[in-house]
């Protein structure tokens, strides 16, 4: 705590003496905040070039977004029939393509019922029960309770391939029919009742009674029955309409009549005479359905009868067709994605004498737009940086922050390098540099400029140099092979790609080719070294054919992943449907190879599957996910993945390119620059401004020292002039009283 000194004895102005002393103490503080001033400036200016920084580094990631390069524009010449989707693994093309017939789903109907909640369909207890293509038998039960509602909820309950729906058919009896859907297209989908204890009829063609409308006049008192054998396709609605007034006994005075096989949109009424009804036998309509009256009353001119007809296929189960450059394709559905790796072909509609011209190609985004931001971010970054470097020392101004600063050099240096350098990886053949593309550099300040006509003709001409230049790029340059992915540490350059052992399946031939067999044949099987063993009995009389059918159905029932077939010699081939070397079976006959056998012989012949095995740029890769090379760590080709085909051939598979473009390299640089180069630089002024900061605390603690020190020193000169003054007016009153002594005397 500071003592007040009033000076009341020595007269001086002791605090003020103190307050100049204690400025001069102060000196040493402001320098230190002033320091901190010029720290904080600088931090100040670091952050803001950082920020230039990073708009920059996002303008250059920009490079690597997918609607720059990533994606494919497709064409169709009529999208009515054909439509074409592609990915970024599709290959640019042009495709001739026909759209012969579209996947239909099976759809079954059955007869109608009179109400679909109360009316029951089976007349016992037993089982309903169907099957998509040759899939599993699924059953419901039903007993003579059961309502047409209730079976198709079960139905739809019991299976997710096979909709069952009842539609109203609108007819005046019975109008309720239970239709069965397949879910999926194709003859694969086929709906099949297996068993059916109902009395509905999904097998065959029927036809119901004849019914006579309520609007009917009343003079006709005679029957009218329905007969004959349905033989049309799809559902029929028969209607019989009485066009001029008679009896039902034919001759003369009869009745006339004209009819309709859809109901009513149509009639055929023999040319306006119409047809003569009678008693005398069926009267034939049309597709094998037959009326029948008797002679009793008058028929009525507009007396309406009607006969539903019902086919219970209401759909095929159809298989898409479409023909791609001449070659017909078989498909479940009418979307293609398996023909070409990464397109998608789908049939709109049909027209087999029209060829459509689908076309895969590249598309280009707005390659120019992101440039631009690209330049204008850079010139950001070097304007800012030009600010800071231009200093007059003689114009009496303070000097930019970072003036002179050595970090900010290396920043410009290496920035410069790596904008209007030559892409890593990139030889001369290719675009390497952005002054290919228009970019120029102004010698006086170093800010960019684009020139868009080299860069739309390198678009036009050949947008995959563009590509490289501005993304990373991994790509084939010769081989059937593809190149999933690299990353930040797969280094630029080109790469050999060596299959050392190709993903194969387990297979194995007959040492001849197959006979039609003398005697029955037995070939045993042991699959996956005794997972599975089992004995398919070939028969005497069976062809190569029949043996591979035989084959497969055993392969089937025993659920393993096998199948047969014959080769081009006509040998029997067995071999596993997955790949690698966890394949492997055995298979032996009880017969010795010879006319008259399967050809496999009575010596076990032992089949294994092979896993992948590769090199990439002569290193050992490393396999994952049975097909995928991976590069090996701590060489150039580590983290590349390439996908190989299965069944590659052992040897030189081809070449592939590795390329750093700006979009790849140019991020990492910035964010060493701003992490590294300016973090350590920030990280050192903080670290000043700290030490800075307790420096002045220490300065401030001293200061507070002197000043007690000074003020206690005051106090003790006041203290000793007080006594010298109270000793000097003593002094003088002895001296004044011996004086007045002296005078009286």
């Amino acid at each position: 705590m500071s003592i007040s000194i009033s000076g009341l004895a020595s007269g001086l102005d002791v605090d003020g003496i103190i307050t100049q002393l204690l400025q001069l103490e102060q000196a040493p503080i402001n320098n230190l905040q002033q320091k901190i001033v010029e720290a904080e400036s600088k931090n100040a200016a670091y952050g803001d070039l950082t920020g230039r920084l990073n708009a920059l580094r996002t303008a250059a990631r920009d490079f690597n977004a997918e609607k720059l390069f990533g994606s494919k524009s497709v064409s169709s010449s009529d999208t009515s029939l054909v439509t074409v989707t592609a990915t970024d693994k599709a290959e640019n093309g042009s495709y001739s393509v026909k759209a012969l017939q579209k996947a239909t789903a099976n759809r079954l109907g059955a007869q109608g019922v009179a109400d679909a909640q109360s009316t029951a369909i089976a007349g016992a207890a037993g089982t309903f029960s169907f099957q998509i293509g040759d899939g599993d038998e699924i059953e419901v039960d039903v007993n003579e309770t059961t309502t047409l509602r209730q079976l198709a909820d079960a139905i739809n309950e019991a299976s997710s391939g096979v909709r069952a729906e009842i539609v109203n058919d609108g007819t005046a009896t019975d109008p309720y029919r239970l239709v069965l859907s397949g879910t999926e297209g194709g003859t694969a989908n086929e709906v099949k009742v297996v068993q059916n204890d109902t009395d509905l009829n999904f097998a065959t063609k029927s036809f119901e009674e004849a019914t006579a409308d309520e609007g009917n006049n009343a003079n006709y008192l005679g029957n009218v029955t329905s007969s004959g054998a349905y033989t049309g396709t799809g559902n029929a609605n028969f209607v019989v309409e009485i066009i001029q007034d008679g009896t039902a006994a034919g001759g003369a005075g009869a009745a006339r009549y004209r009819y309709s096989s859809d109901g009513g949109l149509t009639f055929d009424d023999n040319g306006g005479a119409g047809y003569e009804v009678s008693d005398a036998g069926p009267l034939a309509l049309a597709d094998g359905v037959e009326i029948n009256f008797t002679d009793a009353g008058t028929l009525t001119t507009g007396d309406t009868f009607r006969i539903d007809a019902t086919d219970p296929v209401l759909q095929e189960a159809k298989d898409a067709l479409i023909e791609v450059n001449g070659i017909t394709i078989t498909g479940t559905s009418n979307t293609f994605s398996d023909i070409f790796e990464g397109i998608t072909f789908n049939i709109a509609d049909v027209d087999a004498n029209k060829t459509v011209n689908l076309s895969v190609s590249d598309k280009i985004g707005d390659v120019e737009g992101a440039l631009g931001t690209f330049i204008g971010a850079y010139n950001s970054v070097v304007g800012y940086i030009n600010s800071q470097f231009d200093y007059d020392p003689e114009s009496g101004l303070s000097a930019p922050a970072l003036n002179g600063d050595s970090a900010v050099r290396t920043i410009q240096r290496r920035l410069k390098s790596a904008v209007l350098g030559r892409a890593p990886g990139l030889s001369g053949s290719t675009i390497s540099a952005l002054s290919e593309l228009g970019v120029t550099s102004n010698s006086e300040n170093g800010q960019l400029s684009l020139n868009t006509g080299p860069l739309n003709e390198a678009l036009r001409d050949d947008p995959d140099s563009v590509r490289r230049l501005l993304t990373g790029v991994g790509e084939v340059l010769d081989g059937d092979f593809s190149v999933r992915s690299r990353n930040t540490k797969t280094q630029p350059g080109e790469y050999a790609v060596e299959i050392v052992s190709s993903r194969t399946r387990a297979q194995a031939a007959a040492g001849q080719s197959a006979q039609v067999i003398a005697a029955d044949e037995t070939l045993s099987f042991d699959f996956q070294e005794g997972t599975r063993t089992f004995d398919v009995v070939l028969q005497a009389g069976d062809s190569a054919a029949t043996q591979v059918s035989r084959l497969n159905q055993a392969f089937e029932d025993n659920t393993v992943g096998m199948e047969a077939f014959l080769d081009s010699s006509g040998h029997i081939n067995i071999r596993t449907r997955l790949y690698g070397e966890e394949q492997q079976f055995t298979v032996i006959s009880d017969q010795a190879a010879g006319p008259g056998t399967s050809g496999f012989g009575n010596v076990e012949v032992e089949a294994n599957g092979t896993d992948l095995v590769g090199r990439i740029g002569g290193v050992l890769a490393e396999t994952i996910d049975g097909s995928i090379l991976r590069g090996a760590k701590g060489y150039g080709s580590e983290g590349m993945l390439l996908e190989i085909p299965d069944d590659s051939p052992v040897g030189r598979l081809g070449k592939v390119r590795v390329s750093d473009g700006l979009g790849e390299t140019l991020p990492d640089l910035l964010a060493t620059l701003t992490d590294d180069v300016i973090g350590s630089r920030t990280d050192g002024i903080r670290t000043q401004v700290t030490r800075l900061e307790d420096q002045i605390v220490a300065q401030n603690d001293r200061v507070s020292r002197v000043e007690e020190r000074l003020r206690r020193q005051f106090v003790g000169l006041e203290v000793q002039l007080a006594q010298l003054q109270s000793l000097g007016d003593y002094v003088s009153q002895q001296m004044a009283a011996l004086s007045n002594i002296s005078g009286g005397n």
